[in-house]
């Protein structure tokens, strides 16, 4: 809606240049009337935020800088770069803005007056980039240019601008239901005194006195016994900066009002009735319905295929959160999961991950958008979702941890945050270390930032629990009941002696596929006997044969390709008929698959129950086939380590089948004890010390070490190496990367790129076969690129493979 009331003598003043095309920039009045309406929105969205961080000023500090922040726009310098008629203006408009602080002191006491000003001051750049360029030095033509600054701004706009504040912020408030509690009716002084306060000495001094104050929290936080108490004294500064930034940005990107936030749980599942088929909200499993009356943190824990994404939206409904956010911990399942939900809430769910801007694209070319209109749509959406748009939002835990390492705009994250719920699937894919770091940041919002949480998973070893209900306070338990349990008895478990890639097994899979007329997957533990699985039944399979390749070294295309193939020919609902698919640790949690029966290379129990759970997903078939072999080969120390967990597994394996000939009915309810055998004795203990050494460093080098309007750059390097990848691009691909780039969709040119571990990258460096890219071209390798078996190795037998990469990302 437009401002209800409209200021005299502003509408040449711009805030923004003119978009293509257009005679005329955003105004100033325009630009702020957005800003503080996207700021009520947010406000809106946790109306109890002032009494529970206990800052009962907080909205009305917020209201005013954002009201004020871009005030200093008015100079007539900046007026001469947004038309065109200058290069650059050389000063800080924000710092100008400070100068307006002054209007409003009297009806502020002193900390909330810093803040106003801290506000103002930093919402584009960091408190420190503004003492490097003098602006917090004494008065000095030669060192401080605030005098030049003020006198750029002209007597009648001075006037104008007091005359805006005066007439409108009443009836501004009150247009957006932001009420006189939440914002107080300011007593302004009178004009002449109003313009005598205009002046360089209070703008510095403005800009000291807030300074000082973040030095002082730093000093004493420095000193403290335990640094992590202070967050409490930093939130409201934290949330202010947040806050203001986040409707900044929504405003200037141009987005309209936001979408109201989940429902509540009975509309909730008058949605799931509407756009599920009739979901039978009178047969709810009983997690379900468990789920949908929790309030508070919970652990989840229920077979694949029982619902547990259902019980989790529940869950999230009847906490009332202002956002939700469903993490996983692979691309491929983030980008199934955005499917699944968006279909459900269509409009009101983001994608957030490393490639998720080429996820949109792909989805809206296969829509038939023109290939200029895809690529906008898809880079929309993901500033959207960047920016906090959607309600719901599917992602990595990467996306929370930003936070934890003081990238420019944490603070915006934390706001976002701050009162919602998150959802963690798939708790158990992650290696201890990088548990740790989740679980203290877990902890530190779930105690400082009123987020709640809900861990879930078909299997979760007991070490993990421990360490989340020591974080989670009042953490519940929910699991599925025995008559649910017993409805998923899906596989049958055998222990199978010796390689899976010896000749009698693969023939046990060929004739299985092919004679019994099954579909059959294949796991193995690293792309190279994957690859060599597929070469021995390609060669003994007719040539029209479903037989499938998939791993983590293809490139995004021909990856794309291969789980759409095989989606399409095994996905839930597909037509049955034989087929193979052979696969990686990529396939666990990553496609929808419903298969007949599987072998697999030994591996942790927890990811051996993951490949399980892609055949006979749904139980709607007798117990099927689960093939695991015994032997565990010197490769597989560079995936599980310690290799003890595998080793252990393997033990539990074949004393649980001894006792049968025919192999072993899985009763899932029995599971969780069975992992709790696995983790014990050297296996517990070294899980132990990298969790809890993990978890602890991140606390007190990362999270006690936040500081409102401080970034921290150094940190980026550390938080890109926690994905311990690499995009490089095949030499064989460079001409067509350069054609794409060229394009008019030069984001597909991304699509090419092949995902590589840190210690890989390093060691072609090593042998010189690979560029250290630029800013144009990514690093290029001199490799051999097969789009059906993926890119080759030196240091492997070609055209085998190695280690499947972890495919977690930002």
């Amino acid at each position: 809606m437009p401002p209800p009331c409209w200021p005299d003598g502003l509408d040449e003043v711009w805030a923004k240049s003119p978009l293509p095309g257009q005679p005329r920039g955003q105004s100033l009045v325009e630009h702020t009337w957005q800003v503080v309406s996207r700021l009520a929105d947010l406000i809106h969205l946790r109306p109890n935020l002032p009494a529970q961080i206990e800052q009962p000023e907080l909205w009305q500090v917020l209201f005013w800088a954002a009201f004020l922040h871009d005030f200093g726009k008015a100079a007539g310098g900046f007026q001469q770069v947004l038309r065109g008629k200058a290069r650059r203006w050389s000063y800080r408009h924000e710092v100008l803005s400070l100068g307006f602080v002054e209007w409003l002191a009297d009806d502020l006491p002193e900390n909330c007056q810093n803040l106003l000003a801290a506000a103002i001051a930093t919402h584009h750049k960091d408190l420190t980039e503004l003492e490097n360029d003098g602006y917090l030095d004494e008065a000095d033509e030669d060192s401080n240019p605030i005098g030049e600054m003020l006198a750029q701004l002209s007597p009648a706009d001075q006037s104008a601008l007091y005359g805006w504040l005066r007439d409108c912020a009443e009836a501004w408030r009150d247009a957006l239901c932001l009420n006189a509690a939440q914002v107080p009716s300011p007593t302004f002084p009178p004009l002449e005194h109003a313009l005598a306060r205009l002046s360089a000495q209070n703008i510095r001094r403005r800009l000291q006195r807030f300074a000082a104050q973040v030095r002082r929290w730093d000093e004493e936080r420095f000193h403290s016994p335990d640094p992590l108490a202070f967050a409490p004294i930093l939130r409201p500064a934290v949330l202010l900066r947040g806050l203001l930034v986040q409707a900044d940005h929504l405003a200037s990107a141009g987005n309209d009002s936001l979408p109201p936030p989940l429902e509540d749980v009975p509309a909730l599942l008058n949605v799931f009735q509407t756009r599920m088929d009739g979901f039978p909200a009178e047969r709810l499993y009983p997690h379900q319905r468990a789920a949908a009356g929790l309030q508070g943190h919970a652990l989840l824990i229920a077979p694949t295929g029982s619902g547990k994404t259902e019980a989790a939206l529940l869950w999230a409904a009847a906490q009332r959160p202002a956002r939700l956010f469903y993490t996983l911990p692979y691309q491929a399942s983030m980008n199934a999961m955005y499917d699944r939900l968006n279909a459900l809430l269509p409009g009101r769910v983001g994608l957030l991950h490393g490639r998720s801007t080429h996820a949109m694209l792909q989805r809206l070319m296969e829509q038939n958008y023109t290939p200029a209109e895809a690529l906008r749509l898809a880079r929309w959406a993901n500033n959207r979702a960047a920016l906090g748009y959607y309600p719901v939002r599917v992602s990595s835990p990467y996306q929370m941890l930003k936070a934890s390492f003081q990238l420019k705009g944490y603070e915006s994250l934390l706001a976002e945050f701050t009162q919602s719920a998150f959802v963690f699937d798939e708790m158990h894919a992650y290696e201890p270390a990088r548990l740790g770091m989740i679980a203290a940041t877990i902890g530190y919002l779930a105690h400082h930032y009123a987020a709640r949480f809900l861990i879930m998973s078909a299997t979760l070893p007991h070490p993990i629990r421990t360490h989340l209900a020591e974080r989670l306070p009042g953490l519940q338990t929910l699991q599925a009941d025995p008559a649910t349990y017993r409805r998923f008895r899906r596989h049958r478990l055998r222990l199978q002696s010796g390689s899976l890639l010896d000749e009698p097994h693969l023939e046990g899979i060929r004739r299985a596929a092919l004679e019994e007329q099954r579909q059959v997957l294949v796991v193995c533990n690293t792309v190279q006997r994957a690859r060599q699985a597929w070469q021995w039944l390609r060669g003994c399979l007719p040539d029209d044969f479903p037989l499938f390749l998939l791993h983590g070294r293809f490139c995004g295309r021909d990856r794309l390709r291969h789980e759409r193939a095989i989606l399409t020919a095994a996905g839930l609902g597909s037509q049955r008929r034989p087929l193979i698919v052979v696969a990686t640790q990529v396939v666990e949690v990553s496609l929808n698959l419903d298969l007949d029966t599987l072998f697999s290379d030994p591996a942790p129990l927890e990811a051996l129950l993951q490949r399980f759970g892609r055949v006979n997903r749904l139980g709607g078939r007798p117990p099927a086939d689960v093939l695991v072999f015994d032997q565990i080969e010197t490769a597989f120390k560079r995936i599980y380590h310690p290799i003890e967990q595998v080793e252990q597994t393997i033990c539990l394996l074949r004393e649980k089948t001894a006792p049968v000939a025919d192999g072993l009915e899985l009763d899932e309810a029995e599971l969780p004890d069975w992992l709790d055998q696995v983790y014990q004795g050297s296996v517990l203990q070294g899980w132990q010390t990298v969790f809890e050494q993990s978890a602890a460093d991140f606390e007190q080098n990362f999270l006690a070490g936040l500081l409102p309007f401080c970034s921290n750059p150094a940190l980026a390097g550390q938080f890109n190496r926690l994905f311990d990848s690499v995009e490089i691009l095949p030499e064989s691909l460079l001409d067509e990367y350069q054609h794409l780039l060229e394009s008019d969709n030069p984001l597909l040119a991304s699509q090419l790129l092949v995902a590589l571990g840190w210690g890989q990258f390093q060691g072609l460096l090593n042998r010189g076969l690979v560029t250290a890219g630029d800013a144009e071209i990514p690093p290029v390798a001199r490799l051999p690129y097969d789009p059906l078996t993926g890119l080759s190795l030196p240091w492997e037998d070609p055209p085998a493979g190695s280690s499947p990469l972890p495919e977690e990302d930002f």
